[in-house]
């Protein structure tokens, strides 16, 4: 019997692996397509909305039209399809089994050609990466793939959607790679390639061959100019870190908004957009013909300047008020003007005769995106494939380095994780982390614990049992309110406060854990709690599923394990 079934099941694994190669290149395909038609709808419809000489009413009322539109249908019909996209795809691979529902890509397609064609200054490329991602996912589902299939599908649209829609499929690779998955030692590699190799060549049997830029050949004209390119890596940090503090900080207070206002909030983005593009018209459209005349040398210093500063404050009102759009672009773009602006400076005040500002703006671009993306490996291979040149390769690399190290140094959470945690979702450790491969909360917390509804009268729970070490849990169901120890029941006792709901006691917990954090994390976190650890969901923060006790952290030092 078992001989029998032994080349059954070899047979059985080598057809999955085979459907999964041709799926990749169907998905590799499929995501090609997809961003194509994503970059032609966009100028198809900016055309229809701006004509080719708007005027200022045009170009302040569509944003805000097309705002209104989005943002109804985004909150009633196309949920999950605000923002770039690259968040929430990295939270459908790491946390959902690659599960996406088919309304993700159709929305973010519909809405993202709306809101880009109409004037807002956001990108391209992150919503392609969520409709390849999407339709790579819907693909996996509808052939009843395992989950673990349907999840690897994911990194690989992604791969292939961005591959075809910015030119660079070694880029692509790369950023599924270090972004999407998060582990470079994936081994999806093979994959992504071959997606990303389908796709690019779907884009160019569709858009041609032509580069996205047209970079004129570049070379170091002088070691000492290393040191200008080091200057420029560190201006660039300085830019990463203001544009994500305004965003983060922007977007907070979008979401402090009262509920009954999230219709709108795009609209308010559509509002600012607006008048952006009244002042600057220059801003309208995706902006690349502007980033291609700062490779060329044909920017003064005050454009640079003010177009680059103009472009941070309209990505920010627009990205921040939940319109559908990326920052790929405008990251590049801002990069462009940063560089170009350093280059005309540097060719003012250098004791030598520096390189075209073409040089810097194009480093510059990468340096900006490594210090806001934080994947410096991309931005390499990125920048490598526009130019097709090795000699920038050592410039850039100097630039990245010091852009990505101050940007770290002073935003510690790189971007798309400070938007997942702003929205409560918490990504786990990056595979290969110390954190990844200890014995974790999940091996020591407790699933036996109460919470009491928020309306039990405080002097019912007085005397209740306590989740652990006198603390009281106060939530619904599974979602936490707050937490309340027992002094501070029985002081309100005291005080005559007995019949009151304990929600009234309730004080949200300072810190919290997951359940892949390791033991010492915990310990630490402990330190600074009430003596009960919550654990949550890193989908949603406010869900616990389980608890750890200074009790049980013992149990597990001491090897006795933690019983459930």
């Amino acid at each position: 019997m078992r001989r029998r079934i032994q080349p059954a099941l070899y047979r059985l694994q080598l057809r999955e692996s085979h459907l999964f190669a041709a799926l990749t290149v169907l998905v590799g395909v499929l995501a090609g397509l997809g961003a194509v038609l994503f970059a032609v709808t966009i100028d198809l419809l900016n055309r229809a909305f701006f004509g080719i000489d708007p005027g200022a009413m045009r170009l302040f009322t569509m944003p805000v039209l097309v705002s209104i539109v989005a943002g109804i249908l985004m909150h009633r019909t196309f949920r999950g399809v605000r923002g770039s996209g690259i968040p929430q795809t990295k939270e459908a691979y790491h946390l959902n089994d690659g599960m996406i529902s088919p309304m993700v890509p159709i929305g973010k397609f519909l809405l993202g050609t709306l809101a880009i064609g109409g004037g807002h200054a956001l990108g391209r490329e992150g919503p392609s990466v969520q409709i390849g991602a999407g339709l790579a996912s819907v693909a996996g589902q509808w052939l009843n793939l395992p989950p673990e299939r349907v999840r690897d599908l994911v990194p690989v649209g992604a791969a292939g959607a961005l591959s075809a829609a910015f030119n660079t499929p070694v880029a692509a690779v790369i950023f599924a790679l270090e972004e999407i998955i998060g582990d470079m030692n994936a081994t999806l590699l093979g994959s992504t390639v071959v997606a990303s190799v389908a796709s690019v060549v779907v884009a160019r049997s569709v858009l041609g061959n032509e580069p996205l830029f047209q970079v004129p050949p570049y070379h170091l004209e002088h070691p000492a100019e290393l040191l200008a390119y080091a200057a420029l890596g560190i201006v660039g940090g300085i830019v990463s870190v203001f544009f994500c503090k305004s965003l983060l900080a922007l977007r907070g207070a979008f979401r402090r908004l009262p509920g009954w206002t999230i219709d709108w909030q795009p609209a308010i983005g559509g509002i600012g957009m607006g008048l952006i593009l009244v002042v600057v018209p220059q801003m309208l459209g995706v902006g690349y013909d502007y980033v291609d005349r700062a490779l060329n040398g044909g920017l003064l210093l005050d454009a640079a300047i003010i177009l680059g500063v103009t472009k941070i404050a309209a990505t920010v009102v627009s990205y921040a008020s939940g319109n559908p759009g990326g920052i790929f672009a405008p990251t590049l773009y801002i990069g462009a003007m940063t560089g170009a602006a350093v280059g005309i400076v540097m060719g003012r005040v250098a004791p030598f005769v520096p390189a075209d500002p073409g040089a810097y703006a194009l480093v510059g671009m990468g340096a900006v995106f490594a210090g806001i993306v934080r994947a410096p490996l991309t931005s390499v291979f990125m920048i490598f494939e526009l130019t097709q040149d090795y000699q920038i390769i050592l410039p850039l690399m100097v630039a990245n380095l010091l852009s990505f190290y101050l940007s770290r140094q002073f935003q510690k959470l790189p971007l798309y994780h400070a938007l997942l945690e702003q929205d409560d979702v918490h990504l786990p450790p990056a595979a290969g982390s110390p954190a990844a491969e200890s014995r974790t909360a999940e091996d020591v917390m407790t699933l036996q614990f109460e919470m009491l509804p928020g309306e039990t009268p405080i002097a019912d729970a007085a005397v209740m049992a306590p989740a652990g070490d006198g603390v009281h849990l106060v939530g619904e169901g599974r979602e936490l309110i707050g937490i309340v120890d027992s002094e501070t029941l029985q002081a309100a006792i005291a005080a005559g406060r007995g019949a009151e709901s304990i929600r009234t006691l309730a004080e949200a917990p300072t810190v919290h854990a997951h359940p892949d954090h390791p033991i010492d994390v915990l310990v630490e976190r402990l330190a600074h709690s009430h003596g009960v650890l919550p654990v949550v969901s890193r989908a949603d923060a406010k869900t616990v599923v389980g608890i750890v006790t200074v009790e049980r952290i013992m149990h597990a030092l001491r090897g006795a394990g933690a019983p459930r």
